[in-house]
């Protein structure tokens, strides 16, 4: 299985080596790119290796990566710039891709985007200063945020500082959220709505300018470690989030331990036509 090289500083572009890539292929890239790299849907099961010390500054003009392909793996860089620093769109196959280790700042957008029935499994990454949602899962996707599949282990991320909420989940779509650390961010620091799940657990969730977590609109949240993968304990709370440590409104419903989830404005707040099931 081929290995390719890109040396950015040599002029040369990622999105030559994706035209000619096939299935197991490896594209290791170095220096200082500036590129909108597109990943089409007949590519599958390659890698794209930024080795931990590849710069990408992406034109405002499209996103870091663009993925439309299946089983890609994006790992190592550092993104800046673009639309959404790494962007799954689904198609009639579905967008899938492992997101490892990379570090997303200052998209004009989101840092990580699914949309479309796309399936992504983000870990290790450093997340930061985005302009909405650090991580945005949308339109029926599916997501993995904190671990990768077994047996290539639990990786959490760190997001913090996006204009919006930590992590979106939203649109009749599902997420696991597992032991990240999701700070500061001017919205909820994991904010679930329209129909959609998502399994929250062992996460540090403090500092955010509204709730520490939020469901609403027919949307639920488990905080119940329930299959036991990881040895991790419930959601806390390090430093006290500006709204309530969970807020369920519209049909939301929440089941398993509140942990120290906190904010100013106390643990909880849930309205009259949601579903409480919290544990201390």
């Amino acid at each position: 299985m081929p290995t390719y090289t890109v040396d950015c500083n040599a002029g040369e572009k990622i999105q030559d080596r994706i035209a000619i890539a096939e299935p197991g292929d490896t594209i290791l890239v170095s220096g200082n790119c500036s590129e909108n790299v597109a990943v089409p849907v007949e590519t599958a099961r390659i890698t794209i290796d930024g080795q931990g010390k590849t710069v990408i500054t992406a034109p405002p003009k499209g996103d870091g990566f663009f993925v439309r392909g299946r089983e890609i793996t994006i790992k190592g860089f550092t993104i800046t710039g673009g639309r959404d620093g790494i962007h799954l769109s689904g198609s009639a196959s579905g967008a899938s891709a492992n997101i490892v280790e990379n570090t997303i700042r200052k998209p004009g957008r989101h840092g990580i985007h699914l949309d479309h029935t796309s399936v992504g499994r983000i870990a290790g990454n450093l997340i930061e200063d985005a302009h909405a949602c650090g991580i945005d899962v949308a339109e029926m996707s599916v997501a993995r945020i904190g671990y990768l599949l077994r047996p290539m282990g639990h990786g959490p991320n760190t997001i913090r500082n996006a204009g919006q909420h930590g992590i979106s989940v939203n649109r009749q779509s599902s997420a696991r959220v597992v032991g990240n650390t999701i700070e500061n961010n001017k919205g909820s620091g994991v904010f679930v709505t329209r129909n959609s799940q998502a399994d929250v657990f062992g996460n540090a969730i403090s500092g955010n300018a509204g709730n520490g977590i939020t469901a609403s609109h027919n949307s639920g949240i488990n905080m119940t470690n329930e299959d036991k993968l990881f040895e991790l304990g419930p959601n806390r709370t390090e430093a006290k989030n500006a709204g309530f440590g969970f807020s369920g409104s519209v049909g939301g419903y929440v089941d398993g331990p509140i942990g120290t989830l906190v904010g100013v404005k106390g643990a909880r707040e849930l309205d009259g036509t949601c579903i409480d099931k919290l544990t201390p």
